[in-house]
């Protein structure tokens, strides 16, 4: 019974009980040896033949099961490496896509932005014409005031350009030419004018000209011209006047004609001794340094720069500069005193000229405008005097 029983075991606990009985040989043998070594003679003769497939079963499992292990490691690992490839690809291209769809937002909202910004010009552009346009109409309807006050003239109005006309006259003559009368007469013909068109409204126009009448005619005349042309002749005669020669200069002849008076023996011994002696040894005597003897080209230096000086007085008398036309004056007469012949008549005339022209008194016109001139401006723009707030600038 005991037989069947052990045939009826699986090769698993057969297997079992083989592998264990062995480890545990030792210390079964310590409780009962009899027992055992029944058992064990026994049982050896029937498992022996079994127990080396099983443990080659085993051992193969083991096996198999450590292969399967690392080949399921294996898939997981390549799986894993494969799907983190396949997300970083993902990632790569869905970044593309990003930056794709970033660049054509951008090139979508260009369009939008450049006609934006054509739109805010435009708008600035309209806006600078509606503003011209209205200074436009702002300025035609001031002209259309000034064409209908033009058209409501008096018949006279020719008279006051004409006085208009006569003011600038002689402010062309008073600051352009110097000529303070003929300003003065040109400033009483245009009042002449305002007061033949026999309008009382205009009487600011002639209280202006009165006083501007009265300015001008205080300025003191200078005769401009005569004094340049004084000066132009002065020029003429420079090539004529005689330079100052000491060699050329001639002792005062003395008296040597001896007399037949005894008492007059002294002066005749003198005489007779000067005859005798004037042929070897002659003293001059001078009481101021002569001057050096010029060179031909010399000369001809002296006279230009004298020239030159006489001719900036000339025009400091156009620019009414006193001070210019005084020291240039000084300058030439002095020239003329050291290196000319003082004692001839020429040269001597030549300094009282410049002297005469010394004398000049330049005196500059403060005058600055005419007080007539805007409201004669006012008559002929509008026809009439209009208050300071309108008076044009």
């Amino acid at each position: 019974m005991d037989n069947n029983k052990h045939d009826a075991k699986s090769p698993e606990s057969e297997a079992t009980a083989i592998i264990v009985s062995p480890e545990t040989t030792d210390d079964m043998s310590a409780t009962s040896a009899s027992s055992t070594e029944s058992q064990t003679a026994k049982a050896t003769p029937s498992t022996a033949p079994s127990q080396t497939p099983a443990s080659n079963r085993s051992s193969w499992a083991i096996r198999f099961g450590v292969l399967l292990a690392l080949g399921l490691t294996a898939c997981t690992l390549g799986g894993g490496f494969m799907l983190y490839q396949q997300m970083q690809q993902q990632l790569l291209a869905q970044d593309a896509k990003n930056i794709a769809l970033q660049d054509q937002l951008q090139q979508a909202l260009l369009q939008p932005n450049q006609r934006i910004g054509q739109l805010e010009q435009q708008q600035l552009n309209d806006a600078k014409t509606y503003q011209e346009l209205t200074k436009l109409a702002e300025d035609q309807n001031q002209l259309q005031d000034r064409v209908n006050k033009l058209a409501q003239r008096s018949p006279t109005h020719w008279m006051a350009s004409e006085a208009e006309y006569l003011v600038n006259m002689a402010g062309r003559k008073l600051w352009l030419e110097k000529d303070p009368r003929t300003a003065t007469d040109l400033l009483k013909s245009a009042d002449e004018t305002i007061a033949a068109m026999n309008n009382p409204a205009l009487l600011p126009i002639r209280k202006a000209l009165a006083k501007d009448i009265a300015a001008t005619a205080s300025i003191k005349t200078t005769d401009i011209d005569g004094n340049v042309l004084a000066l132009d002749a002065l020029i003429e005669q420079l090539d004529k006047l005689p330079l100052n020669r000491t060699d050329a200069e001639a002792d005062v002849p003395e008296d040597t004609t001896i007399t037949g008076d005894l008492n007059d023996w002294q002066s005749n011994l003198g005489k007779t001794w000067k005859a005798l002696t004037q042929d070897f040894i002659t003293i001059r005597h001078k009481t101021a340094d002569a001057p050096a003897l010029l060179a031909p080209e010399q000369q001809w230096y002296l006279v230009e720069n004298i020239r030159h000086k006489l001719l900036q007085s000339q025009l400091a008398l156009y620019r009414y500069d006193r001070a210019a036309y005084h020291q240039s004056l000084m300058m030439a007469r002095k020239w003329i005193q050291t290196y000319f012949d003082t004692q001839d008549h020429k040269t001597a005339e030549a300094i009282a000229e410049i002297d005469k022209l010394a004398t000049l008194e330049l005196d500059p016109i403060t005058l600055k405008s005419f007080a007539a001139k805007p409201l004669l401006l006012q008559l002929t723009s509008y026809g009439e005097l209009t208050s300071s707030e309108d008076a044009p600038l």
